[in-house]
């Protein structure tokens, strides 16, 4: 049997497409497990939880508002949003919250800025919780507006 390039090419984009939505899956599955960790550890230290970049009810849903949601957009999703730039001192004292960041890293202009930043607020790593594009797939080349692949052991270098 000979197929024909058309066919080829449509067999590879639907293996293609079903690599990336499982992928998908999975994403959305770290991002919901993820958030219930930061916020089950917010409660344990008695401390907000900071969620960075807006939920919505789209592809990237799976997480919720916490107790202050900081975006570079507002959002009227959440009772209690911030419009600010994360690369930028955010309005909460340093050691002072859980912070949960969803695929939000990938799009900053300085992400050494952003990473001290959100350590600055979080006190540390542990109390630090990202979920990120996995850059084996279309969604970390293709996604609009992704300057980076964030990496799972990424740490910004000397912060001021």
């Amino acid at each position: 049997m000979n197929l024909s390039t058309h066919q080829w090419f449509a067999g590879i984009l639907g293996i293609a497409g079903a690599w990336d939505f499982c992928w998908w899956v999975r994403r959305r599955f770290v991002r919901t497990n993820t958030y219930k960790q930061a916020y089950l550890m917010a409660g344990k230290l008695n401390r907000p939880l900071v969620v960075v970049g807006a939920p919505d009810g789209g592809v990237t849903a799976g997480y919720g508002c916490g107790d202050i949601v900081v975006d570079i957009k507002e959002t009227a999703l959440c009772p209690i949003s911030i419009k600010a730039d994360i690369t930028k001192k955010l309005p909460m004292k340093d050691d002072s919250a859980v912070v949960f960041v969803s695929c939000v890293l990938e799009y900053v202009d300085d992400l050494d800025a952003a990473m001290c930043e959100l350590l600055r607020v979080a006190g540390s790593r542990d109390k630090l919780f990202i979920v990120r594009v996995e850059p084996w797939t279309a969604t970390a080349y293709l996604y609009p507006g992704a300057k980076r692949v964030i990496t799972s052991d990424y740490l910004p270098g000397k912060c001021k």
